[in-house]
Parts: structure tokens; C-alpha cells; sequence
């Protein structure tokens, strides 16, 4: 998925999916928080450079995938 990437924002931080880290490794980040944090899909590569407010990507077309909480134990 070259011409997209995945973009996770908690209120703490953000990261993206990139050319060493693929959507299992983001996730996997984000969830190492224990903090909720939302999901998007940004159809432009990674490298794009693009605002961000309100913890969101400001890019025409993102696509909010969700809302993941941490869950004790999982």
C-alpha cells in the first residue's frame, strides 16, 4: 500500500505505518500505551507531509477505521 498509510493518534502521541513498520508493529505500539487511541486510514504514501489537528490527519478522502481501547489482560 504505497500510495496510503495508517495513522493511529492517542492523547498522548501519534505514529504511522512506514517502510519499517507495518500495521501488527503500529498496533502493537499504540496498544503498549493502555490508552485509547483512533485509527485512520490517510490515502497519501507516508512520506507526505500533511497537518494534523485535533489529533487527526488533515488530508481529503481519510477514512476513520475506529476507536481502540486497551483491555486489561488482552
Amino acid at each position: 500500500m504505497k500510495d496510503s498509510h495508517f495513522f493511529a493518534a492517542s492523547s498522548a502521541t501519534w505514529a504511522t505505518t512506514n517502510d519499517e513498520r507495518n500495521l501488527q508493529d503500529l498496533l502493537k505500539l499504540m496498544d503498549k500505551q493502555r490508552l485509547a487511541y483512533n485509527l485512520y486510514l490517510v490515502p497519501v504514501p507516508h512520506e507526505v507531509e500533511y497537518e494534523i489537528n485535533w489529533f487527526q490527519p488533515q488530508v481529503e478522502g481519510t477514512m476513520h477505521l475506529g476507536t481502540f481501547t486497551f483491555k486489561q489482560g488482552k
